[in-house]
């Protein structure tokens, strides 16, 4: 490894709520800044890159979410190598993983791919980079290859793989698949030593794949291999079943099988599950932000605007973002989405859209939005660039607040200082670099034309 023949396909399309408020539908989980100071899809493409060429890394997601995922990729020298592939519109992990599968296959017959979704924390070490060796082993034998997480707790809020008949490298056939379980079977599950966490990461060949597809999923499989190859119409997207892969091949084929996996991962579904995986003060707490505690212990507190103070709980979540905070027992945090759909019912924007987006190379924060105009301070770190986001009959004003901004368009380049500004008409945009060491911050006002 790498080899010619080996691919990752990475799943970036989903718009998951669970952890709001700091996941929201304009801004999912894969898109945030959770573990350092790179979002989780960027992780994993750093990931697929260590372990195939960046020419064989595809990415697949929903058509109005390749603006985030090009962002992304703008702070590296990936773009324009990292395939970028869009669905018409989200159908879960089954249309997305034979529309994957199948572009890939069209460019080689002989593709081995890498399934990997784009928001999980995966310990990338010579453990994990083991565990894909033997996996693609297997799946140059035609097997469909999970890797399986052997369990630490009775963990509920994942689902389980059985393990079954022993085949080479250290891999099981796949006895089962079971939905969620309840604490107690989780805990029997546990004990049993047979039962593995489902990571939802697969290795496979190409036709392998597509062959069983073909045979299990008819009403996936024919509307996107009867398509000319990448395209397909939304309408007929819009019409294909909404499935987990898992349901639609996994729990019907015989190809089955499960890698037995001990390198850290965790798909971060819940603020207890990033309690769980991420390291803990003396007094058992995940703290981020400006936070003070007293008396408080085993609890998650993320401050993300301003300071927070915690007396005397436990076992809590304190979520704290711009617009919005979210308390809750840390048994229940789970409900955080119901929060999120609650709020779209009556109409409230804090359901889809933050007020600050942090980026790789700084952030964006909404100040003011009316009918015909809004109002944006967008911070640009030291040695950091971006594109202005202006659109057809829209005109935008930038002004410097602090800070120097090299202005660069297609008539050539401007230096502007903090009370100086440049006017953008009618869509048009520019590049906007901070050559300093200093902080830059530009207020964009965008107006609609007429």
């Amino acid at each position: 490894m790498p080899k010619e023949n080996l691919y990752c396909l990475i799943l970036a399309g989903g718009r998951g709520t669970r952890l709001w408020p700091l996941s929201r539908r304009s801004l999912p989980k894969q898109f945030l800044t959770i573990n350092g100071d790179e979002s989780l899809l960027l992780a994993t493409l750093k990931r697929a890159a260590r372990l195939v060429a960046e020419e064989n890394i595809f990415v697949v997601l929903e058509e109005e979410q390749r603006p985030l995922v090009e962002e992304n990729l703008r702070s590296t020298d990936s773009l324009g190598k990292i395939k970028i592939m869009t669905e018409p519109v989200g159908r879960n992990t089954a249309p997305a993983i034979l529309l994957g599968t199948r572009e890939i296959a069209s460019e080689d017959e002989n593709a081995v791919i890498m399934v990997f979704p784009s928001d999980h924390v995966v310990g990338d070490d010579e453990n994990f980079r083991d565990h894909v060796r033997r996996a693609v082993s297997l799946a140059e034998d035609d097997y469909i290859v999970c890797f399986g997480i052997t369990p630490s707790v009775p963990e509920t809020g994942y689902g389980y793989i059985e393990g079954g008949e022993p085949l080479r490298d250290g891999g099981l056939r796949i006895k089962r698949f079971v939905e969620k379980p309840s604490a107690e079977v989780a805990s029997e599950y546990l004990l049993s030593g047979n039962f593995f966490w489902n990571s939802g990461m697969f290795v496979f060949r190409a036709r392998t794949m597509v062959d069983e597809y073909a045979a299990f999923c008819p009403d996936v499989y024919e509307p996107i291999h009867e398509a000319s190859r990448g395209k397909i119409s939304r309408d007929v997207y819009d019409g294909l079943p909404s499935v987990p892969v898992d349901r639609a091949v996994m729990e019907k084929t015989s190809r089955g099988a499960v890698i037995p996996s001990s390198f850290p991962w965790s798909d971060v579904g819940s603020w207890r599950l990033f309690y769980e995986f991420f390291p803990k003060d003396s007094e058992g707490n995940v703290l981020e932000g400006d936070v003070i505690l007293k008396g408080t212990e085993d609890s998650i507190v993320k401050s993300g605007s301003r300071l927070v103070c915690v007396s005397g709980l436990r076992n809590v979540a304190v979520i704290e973002t711009k617009d919005a905070v979210f308390i809750s027992d840390l048994d229940r945090s789970n409900e955080a989405g119901e929060f999120a759909k609650e709020l779209r019912k009556r109409g409230r924007g804090e359901a889809d859209r933050p007020k600050v987006v942090h980026y790789s190379w700084g952030s964006r924060e909404e100040i003011e939005k009316g009918n015909l105009s809004r109002v944006t301070k967008t911070t640009v770190s030291p040695g950091k660039s971006i594109r202005t986001e202006n659109t057809p009959s829209q005109n935008l004003q930038l002004l410097v607040l602090e800070g120097e901004a090299l202005i660069i368009d297609d008539e050539g380049s401007d230096e502007l200082c903090p009370g100086q500004t440049v006017f953008l008409e009618d869509g048009t945009n520019c590049a906007v670099e901070n050559k300093t060491g200093d902080i830059l911050i530009i207020l964009e006002v965008f107006s609609i034309v007429g």
